[in-house]
């Protein structure tokens, strides 16, 4: 039973031993190893008893009532007015982008030769500075962060 257990996990049992294994743990006999998995078993057998009952379609569907798909109809116009809308905008976008002139400044491609940097030295300079632009920035931001918490603390005294 336990390499068929094995196998049912992996999911690689027949229907036969499927049906070998509910058996065995549905009945009394199973071993103390195995009374672990006698619950699973067992859940299933019960809920393979539940069933619809057989005038359940016809109840569902006198709950539903014919107004009720009048109301979905009304009430899903103006959704499908706004896809609509929403489509047209899209694709009057689309072929205002597709066909819009391109200007000379645009079709002038930029030579970005004349900008690369060479020289270590310079290459080192231009590097610092940027690190101290985004250092500066990185400053002026927890300062206003602390400042605002500073904020938040004076107004969190009159809630505690």
């Amino acid at each position: 039973m336990k390499a068929l257990l094995e196998k049912y996990f992996d999911g690689e049992t027949s229907l036969e031993e499927e049906a070998q294994l509910r058996a065995y743990f549905n009945g009394e006999a199973v071993d103390d190893e195995l009374r672990v998995y006698q619950p699973l078993f067992q859940h299933f057998a019960q809920e393979q008893g539940i069933a619809l009952s057989d005038d359940f379609d016809d109840k569902l569907l006198q709950k539903i009532g014919a107004n009720e798909a009048k109301v979905v109809q009304m009430r899903n116009w103006p959704k499908q007015m706004l896809r609509i809308a929403a489509v047209g905008a899209v694709l009057l976008v689309a072929m205002v982008a597709i066909w819009r002139p391109q200007t000379q400044a645009q079709q002038a491609s930029i030579d970005w030769s004349k900008y690369e940097i060479t020289d270590e030295q310079q290459a080192y300079d231009e590097t610092l500075k940027a690190l101290r632009l985004v250092s500066s920035k990185l400053k002026k931001g927890t300062e206003k962060a602390t400042h605002e918490v500073e904020k938040m603390e004076k107004v969190g005294k009159y809630f505690n």
